[in-house]
């Protein structure tokens, strides 16, 4: 066998593992709906406010959690997102102020410790879809 055929047959193997945009949002979204899970049971757990307050009109911030799958310019190139929504109250402000801090508030960091915390459960999500859809083919 010459050696273009030889590459150009590995080329070929190599490309059957390389997702198209349609099984790139797939993946990408199995490890949103991860982050997503994680974000919204910390986010719960840490900031659920409590206090008696008449909030039937306004989603908690924790339930304000939105997964897209888009890019930060609503553009489908197979990555997905996930953020606070700013429908309302703006809860991503909120949820900025709350992570970061401010000259009041002592900011808890927690959407960027759950994005660390979580980012093998992730990744095992993403693949896992990533298996099931190029039907087990690994490099």
């Amino acid at each position: 066998m010459e050696l273009d055929k030889a590459l150009d047959e590995w080329l070929l193997g190599v490309n059957k593992l390389v997702p198209n945009l349609k099984q790139r949002q797939k993946i990408t979204l199995a490890g949103a709906a991860v982050y997503e899970k994680e974000l919204h049971e910390v986010t719960k757990a840490k900031h659920y406010n409590d206090d008696h307050k008449n909030t039937n009109n306004v989603n908690h911030l924790a339930d304000s959690i939105v997964v897209s799958n888009t890019n930060i310019d609503y553009i489908r190139d197979g990555s997905s997102l996930v953020g606070f929504t700013k429908k309302g109250i703006n809860h991503a402000r909120v949820a900025r102020l709350l992570n970061d801090g401010t000259k009041f508030i002592v900011g808890d960091h927690f959407v960027d410790n759950t994005r660390r915390n979580s980012r093998h459960a992730v990744l095992a999500a993403q693949y896992a879809e990533y298996r099931r859809l190029l039907k087990g083919k690994a490099l």
